[in-house]
């Protein structure tokens, strides 16, 4: 497999586990394509302001040049970012993001 294959392969992965991950969390999200950067499905976890301010956003970066397939989340779009030392099969992921949802206050979690 070369690269573009893998990073095919990762997205199908990716998106497969976002799907996953989001149906257990407890609260309602929404799953979105990042269509301008990594093409995988990320979980919006509401927007702060209006409907043009970024959203809180959890997810997996599918790229094989990145290193381990990790969990992060973003505050408002990028303004902060945490990076989880959960993988992509790790089963406290959905916990994690709650966690982080909750600590941030982001909209999805009130």
């Amino acid at each position: 497999m070369d690269t573009t294959d893998h990073y095919k392969a990762n997205i199908a992965l990716v998106d497969e586990r976002t799907r996953q991950v989001a149906a257990l969390l407890p609260f309602p999200v929404e799953l979105d394509a990042d269509m301008g950067g990594t093409w995988a499905l990320h979980i919006d976890l509401g927007r702060r302001g209006g409907t043009d301010d970024p959203p809180d956003t959890a997810g997996v970066d599918p790229d094989p040049d990145n290193g381990n397939l990790e969990w992060w989340f973003d505050v408002d779009g990028g303004c902060e970012n945490v990076i989880s030392e959960h993988t992509i099969h790790s089963d406290p992921a959905a916990a994690w993001i709650t966690e982080q949802a909750r600590r941030f206050n982001s909209p999805a979690a009130r």
